[in-house]
């Protein structure tokens, strides 16, 4: 029952951020005049169609993605001999309107998956009444035959440094030291304040199979803070940038090399929604807005399959004020596809390894 409920809810999540997604698209192409033939939610076949004015509304079998078919798109998608492309004037074509209007329509997507990202986060500090402060890197418990009690750590220390290899930090949260863990998941160095005395102390993490994240067993400690209903606004926007800036720290270190084991696709998400459907409401809308926030970041990567990659081809355009080859726009956009397609398939591999 739970994994019905869990698949659900995941479907859910992902229609209503993938729905949002391309109305930002399709709500800025007809704003600008630019024909649209399809708006689909899903791939694959359809299974659902209504013709609008002008345009049809498809939902499809396969419950991921979506587009909406823009006149003019570089994608390969079209041919000019396309029956229902034959009659659309030029000026409607995305590729015949000024550059500053397609890259509008472009960013309309992720804008529309930052928006409701906060709103979520926003609904969600005004729901609970209160904001939990930042745990600071102070030694609240150390648990029991952890690496942290073995290797000495003590109620009330203070991490001030956490050294691996040739990466460190100065933590100035305890999240700060989690997160380092994910990515050095090897033996550290850690500088220690407890009292008047510094140590260094070298931990390994442990694997924990549950959670599936590395931990050292040091526990700390963090504060509520009641607010009152309009500091949800503030709140709510600096979860979000937090929650954005700890996205971009995954993935420069994904460029440096580090984290690919980390990575995770849609069984991955999948059984993490079944995980916080069972603890509530709560943090099911939680995890709707970090996804509606990854999804939106993703897009702005300079990948040209993505909405940040077709900006920046727009911007060479513009730059060098001549128009690139449309077969290799096509090409190119076509090799991001399959780049992205092996993502995909490494990050199903890695959820389908983390549950044996």
């Amino acid at each position: 029952m739970n994994l019905i409920i869990g698949i659900i809810a995941f479907l859910f999540m992902l229609s209503i951020i993938v729905v949002i997604h391309e109305f930002g698209h399709f709500i800025m192409a007809k704003k600008f005049g630019v024909y649209c033939n399809e708006f689909s939610i899903g791939m694959g076949p359809a299974l659902y169609q209504k013709k609008g004015k002008e345009t049809t509304f498809s939902v499809r079998a396969i419950p991921f993605g979506g587009y909406v078919m823009m006149a003019g798109e570089q994608d390969g998608s079209q041919d000019e001999e396309d029956d229902w492309l034959k009659n659309v004037p030029n000026e409607r074509k995305l590729n015949n309107i000024s550059v500053w209007k397609q890259v509008v329509i472009m960013l309309a997507g992720v804008t529309m998956n930052f928006i409701l990202a906060y709103g979520l986060f926003t609904g969600l500090a005004m729901a609970r009444g209160y904001v939990v402060e930042d745990a600071k890197p102070i030694v609240y418990e150390v648990v029991e035959n952890s690496p942290a009690q073995k290797a000495g750590l003590q109620k009330d220390d203070e991490i001030i440094k956490v050294v691996n290899g040739s990466e460190s930090i100065t933590p100035a949260r305890q999240y700060d030291v989690i997160e380092f863990i994910q990515y050095n998941p090897t033996e550290s160095t850690y500088t220690i304040r407890r009292g008047e005395e510094t140590m260094e102390l070298k931990i390994t993490p442990n694997y924990n199979k549950e959670t599936q994240t590395y931990e050292i067993g040091s526990i700390a400690t963090s504060y509520a803070r009641p607010i009152a209903w309009y500091e949800a606004f503030k709140a709510g926007w600096d979860d979000m940038i937090d929650s954005g800036m700890s996205i971009f720290r995954s993935l420069g270190q994904l460029v440096k090399g580090k984290g690919y084991e980390n990575l995770s696709g849609p069984v991955g998400i999948l059984n993490l929604t079944q995980k916080t459907t069972q603890l509530g409401l709560m943090s099911y809308l939680s995890l709707f807005a970090l996804i509606s926030l990854n999804i939106g970041i993703f897009n702005l990567l300079p990948i040209p399959a993505l909405d940040g990659g077709r900006v920046l081809i727009l911007l060479i355009e513009r730059i060098t004020r001549k128009k690139i080859n449309e077969r290799i726009v096509e090409n190119v956009i076509l090799a991001s596809f399959v780049l992205l397609i092996g993502i995909f398939l490494f990050a199903t591999y890695n959820d389908i390894m983390k549950m044996f």
